[in-house]
């Protein structure tokens, strides 16, 4: 039996748990099924039943929740030994301060100016890039006080010149679809879309492939097979090496047109997954 809870991608048994914990009809369910399906947006609770009682599952989540946020994706690339920025990883302001105290000007261990990312972050949110001590002090009084709801730890990067781009890979099973994210204007940092950068699937295609090799090596090594993955190159490097920047288990659908297109590629990819472990299974998937 394959048991779908992904409310676009209909199996031979459809559950959906939004909001909500699994209960025990879902836990009968899951004992049963040979594969599971599951939505970008699963919970912890529902992603680790299912792993414990089926060894199938879809998407592959382990270490969205094992290693979460920013500071988890740079101990995963630290693991496997793939090219990123230089990255200081901090668990809290006030460890920051007790390793860098003011009134002994250690100086921090990376030129301004340089890149600080809240752990927890999206589309460009409390990502910043820091230009003094002032800069740092009023973005850190900023994180600290976002620490009293739970929201804990930042990392601060190495500032890369990218040229105003970077590459989004988005995996989909054994597919990789990339493209360049760029920013036209020259006053703003971030590539994201929603601050303005756009898409470019053409230009450099020698180095988009040089970042999909590298896409698809992390991916054979980490089983990670539906994500958006970021990459940058820096001018300077003339070895043309792309970097890894982050990991986005939830990423934007725009550069497939609408949510309805993006979910027939999913399909297909889901087909393809299925297809790994018996070749009748893709038939089961409407």
């Amino acid at each position: 039996m394959i048991l779908s809870f992904h409310p676009c991608i209909d199996a031979d048994v459809n559950i959906i748990v939004a909001g909500r914990g699994p209960g025990p009809e879902e836990k009968r369910l899951v004992k049963q099924a040979n594969a599971i399906i599951l939505p970008q947006g699963v919970r912890q609770d529902l992603y680790d039943l299912c792993r414990s009682h089926c060894r199938i599952v879809f998407p592959n989540y382990d270490f969205r929740f094992a290693q979460a946020g920013k500071i988890g994706d740079i101990l995963l690339f630290r693991e496997y030994s793939v090219p990123h920025p230089k990255t200081f990883v901090f668990p809290s302001a006030d460890y920051y301060r007790r390793n860098f105290p003011a009134r002994r000007r250690k100086p921090f261990p990376l030129p301004f100016p340089f890149v600080l990312k809240g752990n927890h972050s999206g589309e460009g949110n409390l990502v910043f890039r820091i230009q003094d001590y002032e800069h740092l002090n009023q973005r850190l009084e900023q994180l600290a006080a976002m620490e009293n709801s739970g929201q804990h730890g930042f990392i601060a990067q190495q500032w890369i010149d990218h040229g105003g781009r970077d590459v989004r890979f988005v995996v989909l099973n054994d597919e990789a679809i990339g493209y360049w994210r760029v920013q036209k204007d020259p006053e703003q940092f971030l590539t994201n879309l929603s601050a303005g950068g756009v898409i470019d699937d053409r230009s450099d295609p020698r180095l988009l492939k040089k970042a999909k090799e590298a896409v698809r090596r992390f991916c054979a090594q980490t089983g990670i097979n539906l994500a958006g993955i970021d990459l940058m190159f820096d001018k300077k490097d003339k070895t043309r090496q792309p970097l890894f920047v982050e990991i986005n288990y939830w990423f934007g659908r725009r550069f497939f047109g609408s949510s309805e297109n993006y979910y027939s590629v999913l399909k297909r990819a889901v087909q393809r997954w299925l297809a790994g472990f018996d070749p009748d299974w893709p038939q089961r998937i409407r």
